[in-house]
């Protein structure tokens, strides 16, 4: 199977993981659909480029370049390059808001609809990069809260955490 279908319907199987997870009831069966889905994520990884995550959302690599540029939509860079990848995290809220909007039956302005709905509940959170820039890390820090920095560093913890927690099982 070619690598870039894969990746895209891995995100749409997520994507529907994810909804399906909504309307199950019983919090064991919630878990399984959340195992799962982080198989799933680990199997897409940190970043999918543009143009793969431009054919998920349905838009032009064009209009993903506005929403980077304006900010709203965080990408990643693989060590060794130059080349930005969508963050997969970020595009995984993002593919779920739009798969929302088109059942509501919505058919133009998806993206800026979704990142509306996605801002309410602070999201996509931007991420920072390894080997950052000093201007970008300036600019992080000037643009964020100190609510929202506490919120980085707890997540950061956990991540930690958890790779030291499976170094240890290995």
């Amino acid at each position: 199977m070619a690598e870039a279908p894969r990746i895209e319907r891995t995100i749409e199987h997520v994507v529907s993981l994810r909804r399906a997870g909504t309307a199950v009831a019983d919090p064991r069966e919630r878990r399984r659909l959340k195992r799962v889905e982080r198989e799933l994520q680990r199997a897409i990884g940190v970043g999918v480029p543009k143009r793969r995550a431009a054919a998920v959302l349905g838009v032009s690599v064009t209009a993903l370049d506005k929403w980077i540029a304006r900010g709203r939509l965080p990408v990643v860079r693989r060590p060794g390059s130059s080349r930005e990848q969508i963050d997969a995290d970020a595009l995984l809220d993002l593919a779920e808001e739009v798969t929302r909007l088109r059942e509501d039956g919505q058919t133009r302005a998806l993206l800026a609809g979704a990142f509306e709905r996605l801002a309410q509940e602070g999201r996509p959170r931007p991420k920072l990069r390894p080997n950052q820039p000093a201007p970008e890390l300036r600019e992080h820090y000037r643009r964020t809260t100190p609510s929202d920095r506490l919120r980085e560093v707890a997540e950061l913890s956990r991540v930690l955490t958890d790779l030291a927690a499976r170094g240890a099982n290995s």
